[in-house]
């Protein structure tokens, strides 16, 4: 089986997925999403992948790709949710649980038929932590419920019902400054903690110190 796998970056779950699925046998190849749509089909056609995957992508797929080969999608977030700052809502929100959600590709962002579906508790740690344990474990193991299944002929991928009792995600826009923005006098400490938690490793909180702009990271509770 020829597996394409196609992100916008070279990232560690990029790099997870691809050494899963060579280990196991299957034909994989990596194809960069920069935003030119003309090297990306291209690429597409001269190694006619079986599957596509997308493990990390911030950029729409292109129409002409997944109308012809099946293409599923890694979601950061659980079933239903949608927009592409899921995680930091999570951590910012202080959900108590939070998941994964492996996607059709769709016209409408995030709006594909579900193939698995995985949940973790939620730790109170940064963005970064959460993602390359939690949410990387969480869609490995969606990739092979998903691959155990792939041509099995009666198989059929959920469509998205918000009435169904397991459906608790929503959308969210793209997360902002303005939306990360901390009120030292009204924020408690856990708050603030979690505001920062969530945009871990960029870009940051933009705050002000002495008047001078700053971006807060790594940000702690001291002990009383």
């Amino acid at each position: 089986m020829r597996i394409l796998l196609i992100s916008s970056a070279f990232s560690g779950l990029t790099q997870r997925f691809y050494s899963e699925l060579d280990d196991a046998g299957f034909i994989v190849s990596v194809e960069l999403h920069s935003g030119d749509m003309g090297q990306l089909l291209e690429g597409v056609t001269l190694f006619k992948p079986d599957l596509i995957v997308c493990p990390f992508l911030t950029k729409r797929l292109p129409k002409e790709i997944y109308e012809y080969t099946k293409c599923l999608i890694v979601h950061p977030g659980i079933k239903g949710d949608r927009g592409p700052s899921s995680l930091d809502w999570a951590i910012q929100s202080g959900a108590t649980e939070w998941g994964v959600t492996l996607l059709e590709a769709d016209e409408v962002m995030d709006a594909g038929a579900v193939w698995a579906s995985k949940t973790f508790p939620m730790r109170a740690a940064t963005k970064s932590s959460i993602f390359y344990r939690e949410v990387t474990q969480a869609a490995v193991d969606c990739l092979w419920e998903a691959l155990s299944f792939f041509d099995a002929p009666h198989f059929k991928p959920e469509e998205q019902n918000y009435n169904r009792a397991d459906y608790h995600g929503g959308t969210l826009p793209a997360i902002k400054q303005t939306d990360r923005a901390i009120n030292w006098k009204k924020h408690k400490t856990d708050d603030i903690l979690r505001r920062i938690n969530a945009a871990d490793g960029s870009p940051g909180v933009l705050d002000e110190i002495y008047g001078q702009p700053v971006f807060l990271f790594n940000a702690i509770k001291h002990p009383i």
